[in-house]
């Protein structure tokens, strides 16, 4: 799978997992969040040195660490 890919696939989870499938969320905050979470998993990458699990667990911890709720 290309980094394209992969990055999409761990965003999607990220932002399922993060905002509770967008639980109560209108579409300016779901917009937000998907944003939010995009930029965390980008931030996130080491360079295909981690696997999905770590780099979405990177991610997460991200989201959580910066104060940041769904």
């Amino acid at each position: 799978m290309d980094y394209e890919n992969r990055r999409d696939m761990i965003v999607t989870h990220a932002w399922e997992a993060w905002t509770k499938n967008g639980l109560n969320l209108d579409d300016e905050a779901r917009s937000e969040t998907a944003k939010t979470a995009k930029d965390a998993v980008n931030n996130t990458y080491e360079g295909g040195l981690q696997t999905d699990l770590e780099w979405l667990a990177a991610a997460l911890r991200r989201l959580n660490s910066n104060g940041l709720s769904s």
